[in-house]
């Protein structure tokens, strides 16, 4: 299996933003690595207006010595305590690169995303281009790109081999269904991030849920991940426990009913729409 798909990648944005007990999001974080989890996700903009890498200096310390992969993303931060600025120019990626890589204390990041193509004003070719300089170099293993179109995908594949996509794509709204389709056709790991962040109801899937004894969350998180095999989702959580239930979707089974079940809010969901 490819490391970076049908996982479930913890994401640290919700630890990040504003202040928390640091302890308790460490243990968070390690109870996720703990019971399995592989992908740690964070970004140089989940920061905390007095601690500027704090997002990246918790994922770095909790998978110090375990060998979890970490993506985190650049040419986006926070400037304020209420406002952030996008700019994937290449002199930009480059400090950005050389600033997580002081973070991280390693000389290669795992996987690092052009965070917001979608509001940076320069092309996606200068950012792609700078991460496939900063690959050769070996500092990068990985070039990502997250909030991206399928014309600007295929705009930065034309630059550079794209190894991992990260899009808004939710269980019921499935925002991003084109752009994982391209990611399928070019067999392209893609991260649903938000997967659980829709209002709409389930009631399938919650009937499933109850009759097996789990969360809806669950089932909805199993239902993504089954619905391509290129995806992986990064689901946030600030307690271990949400933590532990997240990551059982990559176990709990799936089958014909509980395919049927979400197949079936699915329609019911689109023809009211």
């Amino acid at each position: 299996m490819n490391l970076l798909t049908g996982r479930v990648a913890l994401g640290v944005a919700g630890l990040s933003f504003e202040p928390r007990d640091r302890a308790a999001d460490l243990a968070t974080v390690r109870a996720g690595i703990a019971a399995g989890t592989t992908l740690l996700d964070t970004a140089r903009a989940y920061t905390r207006v007095d601690e500027p890498w704090y997002g990246e200096a918790l994922a770095a310390e909790a998978a110090r010595g375990t060998g979890v992969l970490v993506g985190t993303k650049g040419g986006h931060s926070r400037t304020s305590a209420t406002t952030w600025d996008a700019d994937i120019s290449a002199d930009r990626i480059r400090s950005d690169v050389d600033t997580s890589l002081r973070v991280f204390g390693g000389e290669r990041l795992d996987l690092f995303y052009l965070h917001r193509v979608d509001l940076a004003e320069q092309p996606v070719e200068e950012g792609v281009s700078a991460l496939a300089s900063l690959r050769d170099e070996g500092k990068v293993a990985r070039i990502g790109l997250s909030n991206v179109t399928v014309a600007e995908l295929d705009r930065a594949a034309a630059v550079a081999r794209v190894d991992a996509v990260q899009n808004r794509h939710t269980a019921m709204g499935r925002e991003s269904a084109d752009v994982l389709a391209w990611c399928e056709a070019q067999d392209v790991p893609f991260f649903a991030y938000s997967p659980l962040r829709d209002s709409a109801t389930a009631p399938h899937l919650t009937a499933m849920a109850d009759a097996r004894g789990v969360s809806l969350q669950r089932l909805q998180l199993r239902a993504l991940l089954a619905s391509s095999p290129v995806l992986s989702v990064v689901s946030g959580a600030t307690r271990p426990v949400t933590v532990l239930d997240s990551l059982a979707a990559e176990s709990e089974p799936w089958d014909d009913a509980l395919g049927a079940a979400y197949t079936a809010d699915l329609l019911t969901r689109y023809d009211d729409a």
